[in-house]
């Protein structure tokens, strides 16, 4: 949702796109985000949520990089911003998914309650840091640069930790053979 908040700004002083026009696409941005974001939880049901958020991440440090080279906005940064969308939205299902297998059973609601504050808090963020950097430098490429940075991180992150997490849980459960 971070990213939608900044999108018809960004648009409209990136690409000249008129209000509404910005507007319509930030919209089209939010509804695919949405609608994978379940998408991303069923996948990762089946394939396994470290898979799932790696994958999105990826597209995301992928989409990132390729609009920070400001693109024409057909078909490149369409399909730059589309792509974000669905990674954004199919890599919250995979949170919510490692929020379930990670956490005990009496503390998901708790959980999931605090990963979704820290989403809505973390979505302030990143649209006041492309402000920023917009108003100091005059161009997004900075802000795309550090979003494909951080992106990186949490892809590292998710290999690493996530990852051995997962495996040491999935372990735990496993009953050991005697």
């Amino acid at each position: 949702m971070a990213f939608s908040v900044y999108l018809p700004t960004y648009l409209k002083t990136g690409y000249g796109l008129t209000q509404a026009d910005a507007a319509n696409r930030m919209a089209g941005f939010v509804l695919l985000a949405v609608a994978m974001r379940p998408f991303g939880g069923w996948l990762s049901d089946r394939i396994g949520p470290v898979r799932v958020l790696g994958g999105s991440l990826a597209v995301v440090l992928t989409g990132a990089l390729v609009q920070s080279l400001t693109p024409s906005l057909t078909p490149v940064g369409t399909l730059a911003f589309l792509s974000l969308a669905a990674a954004l939205g199919a890599g919250s299902g995979a949170v919510f998914a490692l929020v379930a297998l990670l956490a005990p059973a009496n503390k998901v609601g708790s959980v999931t309650g605090i990963v979704g504050a820290a989403g809505g808090l973390g979505g302030f963020l990143p649209p006041l840091v492309m402000g920023t950097l917009y108003g100091t430098y005059g161009s997004y490429v900075v802000g795309l640069a550090l979003l494909g940075m951080v992106a990186a991180a949490a892809l590292a992150f998710t290999g690493t930790g996530v990852r051995r997490a997962v495996s040491r849980r999935a372990g735990v459960a496993q009953p050991q053979p005697h």
